[in-house]
């Protein structure tokens, strides 16, 4: 694993904030989560912070400095997966992008970066805040609006954790096929240690808040080496065609819950796509994995 470089906020000689993202990793996540908000003079140097109503259906947080202390737990994780700084990949897609939790922290990043979300509210406010990336609105099915072998790392925080196992299949394959060969993934999943916490912690449970019944199912295909979904009734769950309105966030049918997949199945089944690189257990708050992949291609 590639060191991280540890600095001190105090070598005024060696830190230029302005460079950003490409500062050592861990300068950058102590900038975002900490020093920013001890000094108002740097937020110039920090990327705008979304409205309290987007921060709050994307991460239900609603706490501009625990949003930004999300992000940097998040940069920090990934950096420590990545054999490379993610400043140094060329091209970067942040599936599921989000109202910019991951995206904040790519100010001052030099290459080309994209984003994709179906929430058009999301799509809108870092089409206009973040400047430094290409957002486009996709849908809940494939194809995502980008070109084949485009981008050197795609990273993905939280969507893999709430697929079907159809559109799960459906958009490992489409990652595969905007993923340049060689390129590196970083998705995230709810593994042993989610359902671990999940099955011990009540506050874990509420906060996932499905049905017990249906946890217990997805649990026992989970100890199967299945993959385990639990249907939500939230505001992205649609089980019929509605009519189309412009207050409608999807226009048409889809399920979106929590999905707890095991190591055994990301062997037997993703590496129809993929190469398995790593695979962090808990790696993002004690709570979800990452799987660094590569892109099987011909």
């Amino acid at each position: 694993m590639r060191p991280l470089k540890f600095l001190s906020w105090f070598d005024k000689n060696t830190i230029d904030y302005s460079t950003g993202c490409r500062m050592p990793a861990d300068v950058w996540a102590d900038f975002n989560r900490t020093r920013v908000f001890k000094d108002t003079r740097l937020r110039k140097y920090a990327a705008p912070f979304p409205p309290v109503e987007l921060m709050q259906i994307t991460s239900g947080l609603t706490d501009v400095s625990d949003f930004a202390s999300h992000g940097a737990d998040f940069w920090m994780a990934l950096s420590e997966a990545s054999p490379k700084p993610l400043s140094e990949y060329d091209s970067i897609l942040d599936f599921g992008c989000g109202c910019g939790r991951l995206a904040r922290m790519f100010k001052g990043y030099t290459g080309y970066l994209a984003g994709c979300d179906i929430d058009h509210r999301l799509v809108s406010w870092c089409s206009k805040a973040l400047k430094y990336m290409d957002v486009k609105l996709s849908s809940v099915k494939p194809p995502i609006p980008f070109n084949d072998n485009t981008f050197w790392a795609i990273i993905s925080i939280s969507i893999f954790s709430h697929l079907t196992e159809s559109s799960q299949d459906q958009f490992l394959q489409e990652l595969n096929r905007v993923c340049r060969p060689g390129g590196r993934l970083f998705l995230t999943i709810h593994g042993k240690r989610a359902l671990e916490r999940a099955v011990s912690e009540p506050r874990i449970k509420e906060m996932l808040g499905v049905d017990e019944e249906l946890f217990q199912a997805a649990s026992k295909k989970f100890a199967g080496g299945q993959h385990g979904f639990i249907l939500q009734q939230g505001h992205l769950t649609i089980t019929g065609a509605n009519k189309v309105s412009e207050k409608e966030i999807l226009t048409e049918p889809y399920d979106y819950g929590i999905t707890f997949i095991p190591e055994f199945y990301l062997h037997n089944h993703w590496t129809q796509w993929f190469n398995i690189i790593d695979h962090r257990v808990g790696a993002i708050h004690d709570f979800q994995d990452i799987v660094v992949l590569e892109p099987k291609k011909v």
